[in-house]
């Protein structure tokens, strides 16, 4: 099965609505009648893509972050080096530049 490249960006485009979305993954992928399995393929695929171009950055550069949707229970942060933080409750900008520093 070959998908188009539209297809592969509208997929994408599908993913990174449900990460700013701040919804379950299954409250997601049945809200937009796609199979879990499906969704997880995407999902990968995404995250793949976002890893390999916060690789491609210098060490020393910044990434957009995007704000949370305000009923997000956590808070995810995919580092360069593929490691991950989450944070399952608030916390303030300051806490962040001061792991950073």
């Amino acid at each position: 099965m070959h998908i188009s490249n539209e297809q592969r960006q509208a997929m994408l485009a599908l993913i990174g609505q449900w990460e700013q979305s701040g919804m379950r993954q299954k409250d997601f992928y049945q809200k937009h009648n796609l199979p879990s399995h499906v969704f997880y393929y995407w999902h990968k695929r995404y995250n793949n893509q976002k890893a390999a171009s916060l690789q491609s950055l210098p060490a020393n550069s910044f990434v957009q972050l995007h704000a949370p949707a305000p009923s997000a229970t956590h808070i995810e942060m995919h580092l360069p080096n593929g490691s991950r933080l989450i944070f399952n409750q608030p916390v303030s900008v300051d806490y962040l530049k001061a792991l950073f520093s």
